[in-house]
């Protein structure tokens, strides 16, 4: 064979390599579509999740969040309709965190093959859009309202907002290119008017407001937490108040549930509360169990949070619960043998 042939052949298995190493990735995200194995109609809440079933629930509110029952789904980006909970919709997309507005998913993943972190992005209808890798274990996740924005934080290192050496990242992207819009380790933070900077800031937990430009997060040093207001085109986080862990603001935009720490060290707990921008008043909710999560909002007079209720490394289990903002009912199960909920109301 001559060298030109041989470069044309070398060319063309080059061509083929990359075609099928590029079909290989988009493949695990794409099987969101596939159909699932179909189990007994007499188990209401082990239904089969693929595109047309999935288009119809879109069309009312519904519940994203991840499926945590024992069993191949376990882990499993799943949906439910808001007025028919017991009935859930199973991807074939396996998530750490997830997220979703009516135009947009974020999926987390611990991956398997090869070994690390990833995540995915995804339109409202659950078509790809990017992957990507992330630099530690899943945290938090969210998505602006407009699907424009996503925002994703990582632990790098520990794995606990409790433990000693706590070190997070937390980026944003846009959801279109799949482009890096910025690491919050660059912006400046303002406190009382005066730069402030320390070795130890860490942020984490982003909520966003209706413009996907103005968010808020936590950022953590010296052993206290606070609540920025972040301003992406700026690269700005101004401290509005202290002792906020893990914010998400209400859908009218006047409250920010919260996780409030009482004591220290590993022996810790959180409970919910909420902080009224306005009057930066801060009202505890009753829950007296260990809340561990980025709370959701249902409306705005009821959260949505994540409860363990089994330490198993090897299968871990929680709850979704329900609580009322005002404080005048007892805590009541959403959505059994799930986790991360994300509401979306098209």
């Amino acid at each position: 064979m001559t060298t030109r042939g041989t470069s044309s052949a070398r060319l063309v298995i080059f061509a083929v390599v990359v075609v099928a190493m590029v079909g290989l990735a988009g493949y695990y995200v794409y099987r969101v579509h596939a159909e699932l194995p179909r189990d007994d109609h007499a188990a209401r809440n082990d239904t089969t999740s693929d595109a047309e079933a999935f288009h119809a629930l879109r069309q009312q509110p519904y519940v994203a969040f991840r499926d945590m029952r024992p069993g191949a789904q376990y882990g499993h980006l799943a949906f439910a309709s808001l007025n028919d909970r017991d009935q859930r919709l199973v991807s074939s997309l396996a998530c750490h965190r997830v997220y979703f507005a009516p135009q947009a998913g974020l999926c987390l993943a611990v991956a398997t093959r090869p070994a690390g972190y990833r995540g995915y992005l995804m339109d409202g209808a659950l078509a790809p859009l990017h992957s990507f890798d992330i630099p530690g274990t899943p945290s938090r996740a969210r998505v602006s309202r407009d699907g424009a924005v996503a925002a994703y934080t990582v632990f790098v290192g520990v794995d606990s907002y409790l433990a000693p050496g706590l070190s997070t990242r937390t980026r944003l992207l846009d959801v279109t290119s799949g482009r890096e819009l910025a690491d919050l380790e660059t912006f400046e933070v303002r406190r009382e008017g005066k730069q402030a900077h320390a070795a130890d800031f860490n942020f984490w937990g982003v909520t966003f407001t209706r413009d996907a430009n103005r968010f808020f997060a936590t950022l953590g040093t010296n052993g206290h937490t606070y609540l920025v207001d972040g301003d992406l085109r700026r690269r700005t986080l101004t401290v509005v108040a202290d002792d906020v862990e893990c914010p998400s603001l209400s859908p009218d935009e006047t409250r920010i549930a919260f996780k409030k720490r009482f004591g220290s060290g590993l022996t810790a707990r959180w409970q919910p509360a909420l902080i009224d921008l306005a009057t930066r008043t801060t009202v505890l909710l009753p829950e007296s169990r260990h809340v561990d999560d980025q709370i959701e909002w249902l409306d705005d007079g009821h959260i949505l949070y994540g409860l363990g209720h089994s330490l198993s490394a090897a299968q871990r289990r929680s709850d979704v619960w329900m609580l009322a903002t005002d404080g005048a009912s007892e805590p009541a199960i959403f959505i059994a043998d799930a986790e991360s909920p994300a509401v979306v109301r098209p």
